[in-house]
């Protein structure tokens, strides 16, 4: 499976983290910091619920992602 992390997006209390999975032909989308999947097509509800603990367990690191994320490099499809 796939995971990739956006940077910061929002302002003031909507400040988000947007993390987006797949795997082949199925995806989630979800955001922190409410660790909930947003959006999906492919995955049972079990595997949505794995994936939603793993956003609670793993928080902390992923916002430590997000803080490495340089949107003008990515959007320029630099590293």
């Amino acid at each position: 499976m796939n995971m990739l992390v956006s940077g910061l997006v929002g302002t003031g209390e909507h400040k988000r983290i947007c993390v987006y999975f797949s795997d082949k032909d199925k995806y989630a989308e979800g955001s922190i910091p409410d660790c909930k999947i947003t959006s999906s097509k492919g995955f049972s509800k079990e595997e949505l619920a794995e994936i939603e603990e793993y956003l609670k367990d793993n928080r902390d690191h992923i916002i430590e992602e997000a803080k490495k994320v340089n949107p003008m490099k990515a959007f320029l499809g630099k590293k």
